[in-house]
């Protein structure tokens, strides 16, 4: 007896008889930890450029303010206690406008609408993330202190303000805004509706005014 054989069917299989990838499948096939540390990266990523940009913003302020204050003294319209050289008046208004507009500057260059990527995350995200942020922005202005306290020591008064400023705004960093700014600034955020988000002039303003208060009282 002769065995049959099925004919064998040599023609090339038809690509449409595949079945794509669905995009749940896609998603189910990313590993849960890639997807979190995604997730963390975006909030410490967005998280950071805020408190940076923000920092700059109330250093920069600050600077410019004192350099106004001391052209002021300079021509005569207000009065201090120390007396300073014109030549020392002039060197040390400009010093401080050229490093007030310096930082303005770098916080311009990155927008503060990275705020935006924060939009979406939980509040406990956002909330320990700018806090963890602002504490590594303060302890970065306080290293910086340091250094320029050294250059600026027996320089005239102003600069020596000015190197205050940076150790005012590096203090107000690691304690204001991780206690105050950081709650309120979300809290306002979410007035709007929806996801949860920080608010920036919220977290401006309850950095500027707690950095200038402890300039005042130091």
């Amino acid at each position: 007896m002769t065995e049959t054989k099925a004919p064998v069917d040599s023609r090339p299989a038809d690509p449409a008889d595949s079945t794509p990838l669905t995009p749940a499948d896609q998603v189910d096939s990313v590993p849960p930890a890639s997807a979190a540390v995604r997730v963390y990266a975006t909030v410490a990523h967005g998280a950071a450029g805020v408190t940076l940009d923000v920092g700059l913003m109330v250093l920069g302020s600050i600077l410019v303010g004192l350099s106004a204050a001391v052209l002021l003294v300079g021509i005569g319209v207000v009065e201090i206690s120390w007396e300073l050289s014109t030549g020392g008046t002039f060197v040390s208004g400009v010093a401080l406008a050229l490093s007030g507009m310096l930082c303005l500057g770098i916080a311009s260059e990155s927008p503060l609408g990275r705020g935006g990527r924060l939009a979406g995350f939980g509040v406990w995200h956002v909330g320990i993330g700018l806090a963890a942020c602002a504490l590594l922005v303060g302890l970065a202005a306080m290293s910086i202190h340091r250094l320029v306290a050294g250059l600026v020591e027996g320089r005239p008064w102003p600069l020596r303000q000015g190197a205050e400023a940076i150790r005012a705004v590096g203090v107000t960093g690691m304690a204001a805004i991780p206690l105050v700014g950081v709650p309120l600034s979300v809290f306002v955020g979410g007035l709007r509706g929806g996801a949860p988000r920080v608010n920036v002039p919220t977290l401006f303003a309850v950095w500027a005014v707690a950095a200038m208060i402890l300039l005042a009282v130091s």
